[in-house]
């Protein structure tokens, strides 16, 4: 486990914290991504990370550099807007806690993460669901839940039997998905981007 952040105080609790985490091992903390890749921070399995580390860099390339390295990410910031969220999910962060809720919040992301899974706030779940941002496609419910079964990797025909429609029909919701996603400026033509905009956009978890 590692943390990185740009305040020592915040630096110091985290370790403070994590150290008394049962089953948890601080390897290292850091004030950018540059020092802990360094270091033994190197070698963490799940990384906490302030997204805004005010040395210039950009908090997604951040979330790129780490999983290159092979940690998990979990964002811990105060900032929890939609836009923020979705573009560390996107990038491939594993959870995302703002630094206003409580110390059980934080562990269970961590948990998440180590366990291969994601976490967001029921808070920050339902901002990103109701969020009309216009890189996130407004899809009706059957194209959600063909999508959501395509993406999962059942083949076409047994999408449609899922759904109660022809195989030709499943195909339209999908076509329509992709046209959509399109426009946003999102690429879906493959069915690994039409998973990975399922999980972008909280239709399947990570």
């Amino acid at each position: 486990m590692a943390a990185i952040d740009n305040h020592p105080i915040v630096l110091h609790g985290l370790q403070s914290l994590l150290a008394a985490a049962p089953g948890v091992t601080v390897v290292a903390t850091a004030r950018t991504v540059d020092e802990l890749l360094i270091g033994p921070g190197r070698h963490a399995e799940i990384v906490l990370l302030e997204p805004d580390l005010g040395d210039g860099s950009v908090a997604t390339d951040n979330i790129r550099d780490l999983l290159a390295a092979g940690a998990k990410v979990v964002v811990l910031s105060a900032v929890a807007t939609p836009e923020a969220v979705r573009a560390a999910v996107r990038a491939g962060a594993s959870g995302y806690v703002p630094k206003a809720e409580n110390v059980d919040d934080l562990m269970r992301a961590i948990e998440d993460a180590a366990a291969g899974g994601s976490w967001v706030s029921p808070q920050l779940a339902f901002a990103l669901l109701t969020d009309a941002d216009e890189d996130r496609p407004h899809l009706s419910s059957q194209e959600t839940e063909a999508l959501k079964l395509y993406a999962a990797g059942l083949p076409l025909k047994t999408v449609g039997r899922q759904m109660g429609v022809s195989q030709d029909t499943a195909k339209q919701y999908l076509d329509r998905v992709r046209a959509k996603y399109r426009r946003a400026g999102r690429e879906a033509g493959t069915k690994i981007d039409l998973y990975r905009r399922a999980v972008e956009d909280r239709h399947l978890p990570r």
